[in-house]
């Protein structure tokens, strides 16, 4: 009887599991190749890992990123220095953006602003300014999509003109959960109630 409860209990929890999964929307987000397809960009190349760098490189990645930008009108969503990619998203799910971001050698000395859009308004905590100089941060944001595509778009500055570095971009749909229909409900539960009965009877037969 325990077990026959516990295998209904697994039943209703598999029901009830997420119906998203985590699956990187994102193409080629960390350059593969030495290529920066299908982004767009202005102003925006890719090269390998500077040597220089003092900062230890994100995992299973060679490429990133590299942007030479100087002057606030590099941060222009519209005419500074952009990367872009249009995503397919669901319109009302929420997804986890992620990304490795290293601001360059003389983050601090001069400015350095790594700006991120998503659907062209500024995410909330994602102007990033004189970030530590040479050194790779791991950043994360919650973002909703509105639409069945968004565009996410990156824009950086880096006075006097020391490349700032950005990879292993991703963006993952966070588990939605979705209840069980009440006809389901009293189905599981009426299957119970039979399950209960026949392993009740099986144990008054030992008796």
């Amino acid at each position: 009887m325990v077990q026959t409860n516990t295998a209904l209990a697994f039943l209703m929890m598999g029901l009830m599991a997420a119906t998203a999964t985590a699956q990187n929307i994102v193409q080629n987000g960390s350059f593969s190749g030495g290529t920066l397809a299908p982004w767009t960009q202005t102003q925006w190349g890719v090269g390998t890992f500077p040597p220089t760098d003092g900062g230890a490189q994100p995992a299973g990645t060679t490429f990133a990123a590299a942007l030479e930008c100087t002057g606030a009108g590099c941060n222009d969503p519209t005419t500074g220095a952009t990367l872009k990619q249009t995503l397919a998203t669901t319109p009302g799910q929420t997804y986890t953006l992620t990304f490795a971001y290293d601001a360059g050698a003389h983050s601090g000395i001069e400015t350095t602003i790594l700006q991120v859009y998503w659907n062209g308004a500024l995410v909330s905590g994602g102007a990033i300014t004189n970030a530590a100089a040479s050194t790779w941060g791991q950043y994360s944001f919650s973002v909703t999509a509105t639409g069945a595509s968004t565009v996410l778009e990156f824009t950086g500055r880096q006075d006097p003109g020391a490349a700032l570095y950005l990879t292993n971009i991703s963006v993952d749909p966070q588990p939605s959960f979705s209840p069980i229909p009440g006809t389901l409900l009293l189905e599981l539960l009426g299957m119970g109630s039979v399950l209960a009965y026949l392993a009740w009877r099986r144990m008054a037969r030992q008796f």
